[in-house]
């Protein structure tokens, strides 16, 4: 699972495999270590909450997704997920789920072989 931050915006690319243990297990979890004793962790759940949830907790980040929606997005055609959440007066975090695909050119270094074919290609 790929994680991209950019002001008030939180981006998870899943590949194949992450996207069936999320909607099999109810999770997939990366975490990028940033120093002998420090790390971060950021994480993906369904949950029975009818509304998208992200916390940030003890160097996680949570990103709670509601069964209702999760399902059927990881079991169906539909690429990404966008939700929009308050977090004051004049704010408000982008949350976009989406399913990683394959580039249209090859890059060194990369291993693409579980993201999903590119209706590109």
């Amino acid at each position: 699972m790929k994680l991209r931050i950019l002001g008030n915006s939180i981006r998870l690319r899943l590949t194949q495999t992450e996207v069936s243990d999320l909607a099999q297990l109810g999770k997939v979890s990366e975490i990028t270590q940033l120093g002998s004793d420090n790390f971060l962790e950021y994480e993906l759940s369904m949950t029975t909450d009818t509304e998208l949830i992200v916390s940030f907790q003890q160097g996680k980040i949570l990103v709670a997704l509601p069964e209702v929606i999760g399902k059927p997005w990881a079991n169906g055609a539909a690429v990404s997920l966008q939700r929009f959440i308050r977090t004051d007066e004049k704010s408000e975090l982008s949350v976009l789920i989406e399913k990683d695909f394959k580039c249209k050119t090859e890059r060194a270094g990369e291993n693409e072989d579980d993201m999903f074919p590119n209706p590109d290609c």
